[in-house]
């Protein structure tokens, strides 16, 4: 059936997240590294695309996008999407502290990290427009609160955040203490 509208709390969108990085990383170190926190975080990963275009006098330009998906509760499911621009990259070896070679990635690096929080995920109340204003009714006047102060707020500060202060740790941007650790709470 053709959905007759939609309600304004079918997606919270979440403003976008942006880490702009020149320098030196560890390209594989840093890939895996968010692939492993989306997974504890019991995360479906999918790399949506992937581009590797021909190496210019500049360097190597790489393409990588990602959507990770999970059901927070039967109603609310949680999209995290990535997108990551490596421009100018060139393979080098660096000779690590212990005398052993690594290989290391320098250029410039532009991430991008939004999310948004859609209900209904499974489309129960899709099927007419009668369960539709049932599910519009139970967004805008039982759950409006709940999704403004809660369901974002877990959004944006344990999820994206924390993966936001991940991939810095990894770059070396930030110091060790996140500041945001214990907003939503020490068991989350």
């Amino acid at each position: 059936m053709a959905e007759v509208f939609k309600s304004q709390f079918d997606n919270l969108d979440l403003a976008n997240l942006h880490i702009r990085y020149k320098g030196v990383w560890d390209m594989q170190d840093l890939y895996e590294s968010m692939i492993e926190y989306l997974r504890k975080k019991k995360y479906k990963f999918n790399e949506v695309n992937y581009k590797h275009k021909h190496s210019s006098p500049f360097g190597v330009e790489r393409q990588y996008v990602w959507r990770a998906t999970r059901n927070e509760t039967e109603w609310v499911r949680f999209i995290i999407d990535v997108y990551m621009h490596t421009y100018d990259a060139h393979d080098v070896e660096v000779v690590m502290k212990d005398s052993t070679k690594s290989t290391f990635t320098q250029g410039r690096i532009w991430i991008e990290i939004s999310g948004k929080a859609t209900n209904d995920w499974e489309g129960r109340y899709n099927q007419n427009s009668f369960y539709q204003h049932i599910k519009d009714f139970y967004n805008k006047y039982m759950l409006k609160k709940y999704y403004t102060e809660v369901i974002w707020d877990r959004l944006w500060y344990r999820e994206a955040q924390k993966l936001r202060w991940v991939i810095k740790q990894k770059l070396q941007m930030e110091a060790d203490a996140y500041s945001h650790r214990y907003w939503m709470g020490v068991h989350t």
